[in-house]
């Protein structure tokens, strides 16, 4: 037992030595055998490997999350230039209304006569506007027969005049009506006439009663004569556009242009001056003697 214990310790001692020389050899060519090493050529490429695809899928999910961010943004940068383009809009209409109120202004007219400025609330151009419908009524002093105006170009042109007043609206007879009768004057001779309307059949008027021995042009201006009791005198009703030569009869044919746009007009003037009863009253009796002189004869 003895002889095997110490066979046994000189095995361990030749092992030792043989360990020791293998590792001198090993440090003198200049290689070392380590764990690092065998870490570096083994797990290494793995890892490596493994952090490349980590990183592909970051990017990917970091890019969707990039595009869905920018349809966001883009969103909301187009339900801006939307509101930005209606808001533009709206300035625009509102500087255009500006602009017209200005105009308005700085031509409104100076008349011995109070004026009641007034919307047009309602018109139809399929009977050529032979009544209109304003925003202003009793409620702002205004009566039936009052004449209505437009201020356009620096001048007063004729609408016609009130027929129908309720309490905040009112009913405007059109000149172009047929209902409707005017006295009126050629400007430059002061010839009188009357004045009737042809609407629903054309929007221009025809004028009557103007003697056959005047000298009547294309282009003349016609205006209110201040007879009758309703509209002040000097008001520009239109300009003749059709002379109709005659070779018998009494009195020239003229057809009249009137001065305002109607399909255009927006906004009105009532002159408030109070129709003279009496003096309608004493025309329409005179009317009344001439009719019934005529059935007589």
């Amino acid at each position: 037992m003895k002889i095997f214990f110490k066979h046994k310790l000189l095995t361990l001692y030749i092992l030792l030595n043989l360990v020791a020389g293998i590792f001198m050899v090993l440090n003198r060519s200049n290689f070392v055998f380590n764990l690092q090493s065998i870490y570096a050529l083994g797990v290494y490429p793995i890892q490596s490997a493994t952090k490349s695809v980590s990183r592909a899928f970051v990017y990917l999910y970091t890019s969707i999350t990039d595009i869905f961010t920018l349809q966001t943004q883009v969103q909301v940068l187009r339900d801006r230039i939307a509101e930005l383009s209606g808001a533009a809009l709206e300035y625009e209409q509102l500087s255009a209304e500006n602009e017209r109120l200005r105009g308005l202004l700085n031509e409104a007219p100076t008349d011995e006569y109070p004026l009641e400025y007034a919307e047009i609330v309602s018109k139809d151009p399929q009977n050529f506007y032979t009544t209109i419908v304003i925003n202003k009524g009793s409620a702002n002093g205004i009566v039936v027969g009052m004449p209505v105006i437009s201020y356009q170009n620096g001048y007063k042109g004729l609408v016609g005049k009130v027929v129908e007043v309720r309490r905040y609206n009112s009913r405007v007879l059109s000149l172009v009506d047929q209902r409707s009768q005017i006295s009126v004057m050629l400007e430059s001779s002061r010839t009188t006439g009357i004045m009737v309307g042809q609407s629903p059949k054309s929007t221009q008027t025809h004028l009557q009663y103007i003697d056959l021995q005047m000298d009547v042009e294309e282009g003349e201006r016609i205006v209110t004569s201040g007879m009758g009791g309703v509209f002040p005198k000097g008001i520009l009703v239109g300009n003749i556009f059709k002379v109709e030569k005659k070779n018998y009869g009494l009195f020239h044919d003229l057809y009249v242009e009137p001065a305002v746009n109607f399909s255009t007009l927006e906004n009105v003037y009532v002159i408030k001056k109070v129709p003279d009863q009496e003096i309608i009253m004493l025309a329409n009796e005179e009317d009344t003697e001439a009719n019934a002189n005529g059935e007589t004869k």
